[in-house]
């Protein structure tokens, strides 16, 4: 049974990300994803969105979409791996099956690369 939590061990934090050597792993419209080997035993996701996209609800709504989207899908992804997404520009339509569509794609873009 997998489980659907997304614990805190799973969650990357700012140190992380400047610590990490990051790899361009795929982009889409609005999305990069970014790659990094870890030393720990689990997957690890991170969100980064720009203040350039207006907007604090907006920028909070789309990191939530996103963490989720991690939470339910984590067999999309590499293990041992830290992972990062960029969003470069706000999806007109912030919902789910929009983000979860365009995350899928650009997960198994990665894994297939």
């Amino acid at each position: 049974m997998m489980e659907y939590a997304l614990r805190k061990a799973e969650r990357l934090k700012r140190r992380d990300f400047r610590s990490a050597k990051w790899v361009r792993s795929g982009k889409t419209r609005h999305f990069l994803l970014f790659m990094s080997t870890n030393e720990h035993s689990t997957k690890r996701f991170g969100v980064v969105v720009s203040r350039k996209i207006k907007g604090a609800v907006r920028r909070n709504r789309i990191k939530r979409l996103l963490r989720e989207f991690f939470r339910l899908n984590k067999e999309l992804f590499l293990g041992c791996a830290n992972y990062s997404v960029r969003v470069t520009r706000m999806p007109s339509s912030v919902s789910w099956d929009a983000v979860s569509r365009e995350l899928r794609l650009l997960a198994t873009r990665a894994v297939n690369t």
